[in-house]
């Protein structure tokens, strides 16, 4: 006789919960049924193994030499079912949030904070995405936003983070330097220029009044990561963003040569679509970037 597959199934369980106590009220107990739905279940699994597995006595029940073999094979593959269904279970509890963010503010800002987030939500998982250029628009395949923008998103729900001022920094030993030369710096040190803020710079020597000299070095770079790694390893002096930038300011990575800050003009917005809102693990991460990152 053959049994489908959710009925050998069921037999399966109720003989491995019966053969470990050698008795039918005991998977009945366990399986919250009656002890009748398990004799029903283990003459069916009998049925279709041709034999019997249980010697039954008037008050007791035993194993045959059948049921031992049995019971010795499925133990470890009832044991290796139940861990898969629990790990399926776990997967399923935990959340995935989605976010998109510039390389630099990923790496410098959200990634050394992280820590806090996974303290306060330890069953929600990230998925960080970055791009080389900068990102505008929230995309359909995000939950969460970091954008650059000069005003909010039309369309979605976006919180003003800050915007960024920028310092004129370097390396300590080509800071001590420029300390000597003055205003005269540029006359010896390379100044490091990110493709998409090269209009700060005109802005810089406007508020300064520091001279740009004629025929000075340059380094062009098309990202302000790479524009903040040329300065800190001394390749010349570069405009960089104060807060992103605040630890290597800080513990003097990177050194200014003046007190003079640029605003950019572009500000950091967190962007969620509306109905997103009502996601716990949306809600969570709005909540916490809001205190960790907002200036």
């Amino acid at each position: 006789m053959r049994v489908p597959r959710q009925a050998l199934l069921d037999g399966l369980r109720a003989f491995s919960l019966a053969a470990r106590q050698l008795s039918f009220k005991a998977a009945a107990d366990a399986l919250f049924v009656t002890p009748s739905a398990i004799s029903h279940r283990i003459r069916d699994l009998e049925k279709h193994l041709g034999q019997p597995v249980f010697i039954r006595k008037t008050r007791a029940v035993e194993l045959t030499d059948a049921g031992r073999a049995l019971l010795e094979e499925i133990e470890p593959l009832l044991g290796g079912l139940d861990a898969a269904v629990d790990r399926a279970a776990k997967r399923a509890r935990r959340r995935v949030l989605r976010i998109a963010a510039p390389p630099f503010l990923v790496t410098d800002l959200l990634i050394p904070s992280l820590r806090s987030f996974y303290g306060m939500q330890p069953r929600t998982d990230l998925e960080i995405v970055t791009s080389a250029g900068r990102p505008t628009e929230h995309a359909a395949t995000m939950d969460v936003s970091i954008l650059i923008a000069a005003a909010p998103p039309a369309g979605q729900v976006a919180t003003r983070l800050f915007s960024p001022r920028f310092v004129a920094a370097t390396s300590r030993p080509v800071a001590m330097v420029a300390r000597e030369l003055g205003s005269r710096v540029f006359e010896k040190q390379r100044r490091i220029v990110y493709r998409h803020r090269a209009q700060l710079w005109t802005q810089w020597f406007a508020t300064t009044g520091f001279p740009l000299a004629r025929g000075a070095s340059t380094l062009h770079v098309d990202t302000l990561p790479a524009a903040i790694s040329a300065a800190e390893l001394g390749l010349g002096i570069a405009l960089v963003p104060t807060f992103v930038c605040e630890r290597r300011l800080r513990t003097g990575r990177l050194v200014r040569i003046a007190d003079t800050e640029i605003e950019s003009g572009d500000t950091y917005f967190l962007v969620h679509r509306p109905e997103d809102r009502a996601r716990p693990e949306v809600r969570a991460f709005l909540s916490w970037a809001l205190a960790e990152l907002r200036r």
